[in-house]
């Protein structure tokens, strides 16, 4: 990938200062405001790199500038909201204090419940043969908690509409969460 403009690079480095500004730098808030966008910036780097390359058609070439200029005015209304939390202990301020813990509630969920045996959890010992012992059926206890993290997967699930439904009303960006691609199962 070719080299990233200044100007999007300053705008990166300008949201981690005002996010780092808006949670009063502490050190554990500033990443986890740091994990949900970059992301974002990611998927916006791709599509500044395939700007660069001249080898888009004309309709590639305009949704993409149309999705750059949707990213640029919603990174403006996330600044706006950045420097009222910094400035202001109101409502803004406490939005991203929640937007921190529930991301760092998200990653323990992730990580402690959600893949816990249940999700392509990596075996060290090897296939059994087929004529081994039948496996005892399912007890309560593990179809209550299988049900448990269905339902946590469903919230999640609305939570992020939420978010998103949020964004779009407001325009501006309240970053996104992603796995590792090593932890992700295809649904």
């Amino acid at each position: 990938m070719s080299k990233l403009p200044p100007s999007f690079t300053s705008l990166y480095r300008l949201l981690l200062r005002a996010s780092s500004a808006s949670v009063l730098h502490q050190n554990a808030s500033r990443k986890q405001l740091r994990r949900l966008f970059r992301p974002v910036f990611d998927v916006a780097a791709r599509v500044v790199g395939d700007l660069q390359n001249n080898q888009l058609s004309r309709s590639e070439r305009i949704s993409r500038e149309r999705f750059l200029t949707t990213f640029h005015q919603r990174m403006d209304g996330t600044l706006s909201l950045l420097l009222n939390s910094a400035q202001y202990r109101g409502i803004p301020h406490r939005a991203l204090y929640n937007m921190n813990r529930l991301r760092k509630a998200h990653a323990i969920w992730v990580h402690g419940k959600y893949y816990s045996g249940s999700k392509n959890a990596w075996n060290s010992k090897p296939a059994a043969a087929d004529n081994s012992k039948p496996r005892a059926p399912l007890r309560s206890r593990d179809i209550d908690r299988m049900e448990r993290n269905r339902v946590h997967e469903h919230c999640w699930d609305a939570l992020g509409e939420v978010v998103r439904m949020a964004e779009g009303r407001h325009n501006l960006s309240l970053g996104r969460l992603y796995l590792k691609p090593w932890t992700l199962e295809k649904r």
